[in-house]
């Protein structure tokens, strides 16, 4: 009795309080709400996908066989064949060579005083935002057949070499290398400088000691960068669809699109398609484990520290090298949707007789369908965009402050998303709410653009958790503790404590999640319904009809209106966090 009443009376300080047991009770009822949201935006539609594979036609209400038939068909198949192979060599090459890119930057940049290193951060990550299906038509408007290169420049040869599959390996490099230049980066935050010095001591020539030494020691985040860009290529969709009129190079995902809109429509085939994506994607994931496993790379030792920027040199060989990356990568394509937004004519060439500025009068043409798509684009982003960031604060902060027991299976349902493709969620999506079983409900939500909703929060919650919880996890769990031994419920403390404390955080997430929906095409390709006109579709199509100056001229401008309104509510965000979060004494300074 005497000890159960020493721990009774024992100081607060040496043991954490317990929660009451109503707190717990409502952050399990939290954290079942999260995974319910999950289950109907993610889980649901992924498990459909793996389902339908091995059941044909099970969504549709007419499944005839179950078994491993249809997985075989792409075989029998000599188009989804070829797409099979075209996206597996496009993806690997483009993984190969990307990689090795970006870590040659990402190396430039921490071991030499790059004059740009700046202007390289920033290009890295304006490279990674912007969609591809943009910089691919950037890419076809300078090197097609009676492109820029080739009217402009007399430079013939630049088609043949771009329009093959080797060149779009290139192309696809050059959009995706950043995944690897960021992992790098991030990577060489830390140095451990013996290694070097002692094989330098040891004879070992400056590209040796790279090649043994500091390329070893890089190894997590360079294989990380790869299967980064490995699984981007090879979901990636913008490419192919700006190709189709182009050039004919089917892939896995542009055969998803062309099986859901050809007649008769085959989901059951587009179901095996997106089964072979997804699958190839986890392979991906687990041969990078798996590699991992096979050694050790914890090197950093107590000498370890932080790498410093190196100084600033003269403007030298890497920053040519940097400088042709940039012009190469971000530039070109860029550059080449602008001249061509000014030009009246694509074979007219740069002249003063040839530019106009009709095509940015015809986009914006009081009524026009580029304006009504626009506001639809923005309309459905907004609200895609407020949706995933509630969802993603839950889950953040059910993950970070609860013991809940589904936790991991949040942790992994937001891993895993990251890794699904826009047209394997969508042709999850059809299959769910297009399913008989809803439709005779009244549930059904295929053709409505409630659907695009849905889907853009899908897409958009895994990266907003990522963001949310390295913000939560500087919140002291002891504050929560304090507030709810005071009597404060779950909604008091998360409005009053966490929301306050990560509220940047928070606009930082919902502004991502809108700047992404807005130029989804692949969602908004697959979804949409007939009748609503959304920006991606309305470009892409311009694009294949040959409209190129309107096509471009609704890019930039749908671009800089995006990017001017994120950074607007940005800025009116911070001024108001400041104001509100601000000190009384700070207040009255400023007064």
């Amino acid at each position: 009795m005497a000890d159960a009443a020493a721990t009774a009376t024992a100081p607060a300080a040496t043991r954490t309080p317990p929660l009451p047991r109503r707190a717990l009770r409502a952050e399990d009822g939290l954290g079942l709400l999260v995974v319910a949201a999950l289950t109907i935006l993610v889980l649901a539609p992924m498990a459909s996908v793996v389902v339908q594979a091995f059941v044909p036609g099970l969504f549709s209400g007419q499944a005839s066989r179950v078994g491993f038939t249809g997985l075989l068909e792409i075989f029998e198949r000599p188009l989804w064949r070829r797409a099979l192979e075209n996206s597996l060599f496009l993806a690997s090459v483009a993984a190969l060579v990307g990689c090795a890119l970006g870590t040659g930057l990402a190396i430039l940049r921490h071991t030499t005083g790059l004059v740009i290193g700046r202007a390289l951060d920033a290009a890295a990550w304006a490279i990674l935002i912007l969609p591809s299906f943009i910089v691919a038509q950037g890419w076809i408007l300078f090197a097609s057949r009676g492109g820029i290169a080739d009217r402009w420049l007399g430079l013939s040869f630049v088609p043949d070499l771009v329009f093959n599959p080797w060149g779009l390996a290139w192309v696809m490099s050059l959009k995706a290398f950043p995944y690897a230049y960021i992992t790098v980066c991030a990577a060489l935050h830390w140095r451990m400088d013996d290694y070097v010095a002692a094989a330098r001591l040891c004879g070992a020539s400056p590209l040796r000691v790279l090649a043994s030494v500091r390329i070893p020691m890089l190894m997590p985040a360079v294989l990380a960068g790869a299967v980064l860009i490995f699984i981007d290529v090879i979901g990636d969709f913008g490419l192919p669809a700006a190709l189709a009129t182009t050039y004919r190079f089917p892939t896995l995902t542009y055969a998803i699109y062309v099986a859901i809109n050809q007649s008769p429509i085959r989901f059951d085939l587009a179901g095996v398609l997106a089964f072979y994506v997804t699958v190839i994607m986890l392979v991906a994931v687990c041969a990078y484990f798996w590699i991992l496993r096979r050694r050790r790379y914890d090197f950093l030792g107590a000498r370890a520290r932080i790498a410093e920027a190196p100084a600033r040199g003269r403007i030298g060989w890497p920053d040519a090298v940097a400088a042709l990356a940039l012009l190469v990568a971000l530039v070109l394509p860029i550059g080449s949707s602008f001249l061509v937004s000014i030009a009246d004519r694509l074979h007219g060439g740069f002249t003063l007789d040839n530019l106009t500025l009709r095509h940015y009068a015809f986009v914006l043409e009081t009524g026009g369908a580029f304006l009504r798509a626009l506001s639809n684009s923005m309309g459905i982003a907004a609200l895609a965009a407020l949706g995933s960031a509630s969802v993603a604060a839950a889950a953040a902060y059910v993950m970070t402050f609860s013991d809940f027991r589904l936790n991991r299976l949040i942790d992994l349902t937001c891993t895993l998303s990251l890794a699904v493709p826009g047209v394997v969620l969508g042709i999850g999506y059809i299959f769910v709410w297009n399913a008989p079983a809803l439709a005779q409900a009244g549930l059904s939500l295929y053709g409505t653009w409630h659907i695009l909703v849905l889907a853009g929060m899908a897409g958009a919650i895994p990266i907003a958790v990522r963001v949310l919880l390295g913000a939560m996890a500087q919140v002291p769990a002891s504050q929560l503790s304090a507030a709810a031994l005071q009597g404060a419920g779950l909604a008091r403390r998360i409005l009053t404590i966490v929301i306050p404390l990560v509220a940047a955080a928070l606009v930082a997430a919902t502004l991502t999640a809108f700047g992404s929906a807005v130029f989804d095409l692949a969602i908004n390709a697959i979804l949409r319904p007939p009748r609503l006109d959304v920006l991606p579709v309305y470009v892409n199509r311009a694009f294949e009809q040959g409209a190129f100056g309107a096509a471009t001229a609704a890019t930039l401008v749908a671009g800089g209106a995006t990017v001017a309104l994120v950074a607007g509510i940005d800025a009116l965000a911070k001024s108001a966090l400041r104001r509100v979060l601000a000190p009384p004494s700070a207040e009255k300074e400023t007064s």
